[in-house]
């Protein structure tokens, strides 16, 4: 019969205790009683030790990691929101150009909710009970937004948490895309009002006049909770629409829940106001029972008020305050895009707990061992002592051998796992280590241990080699990309009748911004300035397309203006154009002899032209839709006239919309200033009458850096800068 490691082991330690308990029988007896004080003191002060330790440094561990903590959670949300007012504001745009160039745009019918459509991502079109659906002014606006149909499915099929996007008419007309209108068909089979006026997104962004967050609200439709946004959209300084989205309450719940920190944290979101937007908590000075306003900054709590004020200023931070009766840990941190504020709470009791587990887990064990201490003061085995000294023989003898038999099979383990080192990792099982016990459990464990060792060090050796290849390829497809755009100043240092400068700040590793500039001609050079939707490689795979495309069509010579190249190259991005990708472009063509230049927009950013008698000045120019979005797009040629001297600035939105941390946009009229000074200092350290292109946007772009401070760069910025200096011979 096999008998178990721990058998042997105990037989063994079975007879070396009978020997040596004779041995010290006599004197354990005398100290037992000393011994028993001397723990019942050391369990007293270690207790107070654990508890002081502990607590410390489970304080200064929280302060940390809270603080990280509610950061990162804040930016994961604030990313959310980002996105989602990005979108919003770039269909406004879309819209406002759609219904200011009415005929560059092909109408689409909208059609009304229909059963039929139930659970499809479709467009829908609703009316408010004071609409005119006869007005034929109204008509025309609905076909005009209708051709925006695959920008806003793409909004939400493509959203992570967007559940829908709209554009609300003025004269009560709302097209609509989202998966539930059968909810808008009523009980007698008919379409159901929308009353967009009277919703708080919809008031929200025409008091505020800008992109507007509600707080939370029931839909509309359904009895779900929702947060939504608007947009303003004005023509010619009238408020002609409202562009709105909303995120159900509980994908953010979701979002927001995840925060937590183990079952003893709490959540808080609060808005711009103090009010809780979402709580993980249902009752309590942080608790929100339904969607009922409730604002911290009125509570009776004025360390709250005051921790509240802080947090609504913008900043991060980690307090200890009474909440609820309790001492309560909370870090905070702000969610710039919507400015509202995450709340992370912990009691100090909770954050306690494990000391308070630890010291009476170890009173328990010190108290049962004073106990059996005691118990033994009294016995004392004197007739061991007579044959103390035959056991102690016995003992030795019989540990000898048994020891020799139990040690040899581990040495010998333990020597062949110290020879498992480098290519060797393999482990045997030998004839010495089948000894029926533990020792051979333990040794076929290591023996599995080291096959699978074996296959782990291969999957790391491949992910690794993989992990490698992919951060190469990202690096060479970065490379490729700047590459692709010409870099080398002066770009034609054989022509003195102009100057220009460009530089590109992806947002990411690579980029879909893009600037372009060559000769046609001896006469004739082109410009080109664009922005492709989203980032990364996706948008620098498009990017290649559209400028490789839009050189070719300019340089073969079939088209005599930017009008025709751009209305070509559309065409052809449309085809096969499955992901809705659209790029904006600015395209103009110098004729470098007489100053005359001729330009088209595609969505794009409005130029900046430079005079001596006016400064910069941004010159509005009607706007054709960004290529890729719809086929057959018509666009416009812009003529202009360059004097010597006169400068051109086309830059994409990543200047104008560059935030800093209190979630301020640069702006045109920042940028205006921006290019004035930069200007004036250029000149003021120059000691040549042309501009230095290179220090002029370099020092623009301190400004901007200046501007954004630590604020994250989300969008790619690309900014080119081109003078006319006309015929130098004229000038003798």
């Amino acid at each position: 019969m096999k008998e178990s490691l721990r058998v042997k082991i105990f037989r063994m330690n079975i007879m070396l205790i009978a020997v040596t308990l004779v041995l010290f029988t006599a004197f354990g007896i005398f100290q037992v009683s000393r011994y028993a004080n001397l723990m019942e003191e050391t369990s007293r002060n270690q207790n107070a030790v654990i508890m002081d330790t502990l607590s410390d440094s489970m304080r200064d561990m929280a302060t940390e990691s809270f603080q990280k903590y509610v950061v990162s959670e804040a930016k994961i949300i604030d990313g959310e929101f980002w996105t989602m007012r990005h979108d919003l504001e770039i269909l406004a745009r879309q819209v406002q150009m759609v219904l200011e160039n009415p005929s560059a745009y092909s109408p689409v019918e909208v059609p009304i909710p229909s059963q039929a459509d139930a659970g499809e991502l479709t467009l829908q079109l609703l009316y408010s009970d004071k609409a005119d659906k006869n007005d034929p002014e109204l008509k025309k606006q609905i076909l005009r937004i209708g051709s925006l149909r695959n920008m806003m499915l793409e909004m939400v099929e493509g959203g992570v948490s967007l559940l829908d996007c709209m554009v609300s008419l003025t004269g009560g007309a709302s097209i609509i895309v989202d998966r539930t209108p059968e909810g808008k068909i009523g009980p007698d089979g008919e379409v159901q009002f929308y009353n967009a006026y009277r919703r708080p997104w919809y008031v929200g962004a025409i008091v505020h006049g800008t992109t507007y967050f509600t707080p939370v609200n029931i839909d509309n439709y359904f009895s779900h909770y929702e947060v939504m946004a608007g947009v303003p959209v004005y023509v010619n300084g009238e408020l002609v629409a409202v562009c709105g989205g909303s995120v159900e309450l509980g994908s953010l719940a979701e979002i927001v829940a995840n925060a937590t920190l183990g079952e003893y944290t709490n959540t808080c979101l609060i808005n711009e106001n103090g009010n809780i937007i979402y709580s993980s908590q249902t009752d309590g000075e942080l608790g929100m029972a339904g969607i009922e306003i409730k604002s911290l900054l009125e509570s009776s709590n004025a360390e709250l008020v005051t921790l509240v004020d802080e947090a609504l200023k913008g900043d991060v931070g980690f307090s200890l305050l009474d909440v609820d009766g309790k001492k309560t840990y909370i870090a905070y941190a702000p969610i710039e895009t919507l400015g509202w504020t995450q709340l992370l709470s912990i009691s100090q009791e909770d954050l306690n707990a494990t000391a308070y587990l630890l010291a009476q887990q170890t009173d328990a064990v010190m108290e049962k061992s004073i106990t059996e201490l005691h118990s033994n003061e009294g016995r004392t085995v004197v007739a061991t002592l007579i044959i103390s000294a035959l056991i102690l023989l016995l003992a030795w003898l019989l540990s000898l051998v048994l020891s020799n038999r139990l040690v040899d099979p581990i040495k010998r383990m333990t020597l062949r796992v110290s020879e498992m080192q480098g290519d060797d990792m393999s482990f045997q099982v030998e004839d010495v280590l089948l000894t029926g016990d533990e020792i051979e459990v333990l040794a076929r464990a290591f023996a599995d241990m080291s096959e699978k060792m074996q296959g782990y060090v291969r999957e790391i050796v491949d992910i690794t080699s993989e992990k490698q290849r992919l951060t190469t390829e990202l690096s060479v497809a970065a490379d490729i990309q700047m590459n692709m755009l010409p870099t080398h100043f002066p770009a034609f240092p054989e022509r003195n009748e102009f100057d220009l400068y460009a530089v590109m700040t992806p947002a990411k590793e690579v980029g879909g911004d893009f600037y372009d500039f060559f000769l046609i001609d001896e006469d004739h050079l082109a410009l080109v300035m664009a922005d492709v939707s989203g980032k990364g490689v996706p948008a620098a795979l498009f990017m290649v397309i559209s400028k490789t495309l839009i050189k070719n069509v300019t340089l073969n010579g079939r088209y005599n203006s930017p009008a025709e190249i751009l209305y070509d190259v559309n065409g052809r991005l449309c085809e096969g154009n499955e992901d809705s990708m659209f790029v904006t472009v600015w395209l103009g063509i110098l004729t470098i002899s007489t100053g005359e230049l001729v330009s088209a927009c595609a969505g794009h950013e409005y130029p900046v032209f430079y005079r001596k008698e006016k400064g910069f000045v941004l010159e509005k120019e009607p706007h054709g839709i960004a290529m890729g979005a719809m086929n057959g797009s018509t666009y416009y040629d812009v003529r202009w006239h360059m004097d010597p001297g006169d400068m051109l600035f086309l830059y994409t939105d990543g200047v104008p919309e560059t935030n800093n941390s209190e979630r301020e946009l640069f702006g045109e009229k920042r940028m205006l200033e921006a290019l004035h000074a930069s200007l004036d200092k250029t000149i003021e350290n120059s000691d040549t009458e042309h501009v230095d292109l290179q220090r002029f946007l370099g020092t623009l772009r301190e400004q901007i850096d200046e501007f954004s401070g630590d604020a994250p760069q989300f969008d790619d910025l690309t900014m080119m800068c081109f003078e006319y200096r006309g015929d130098p011979s004229e000038k003798n």
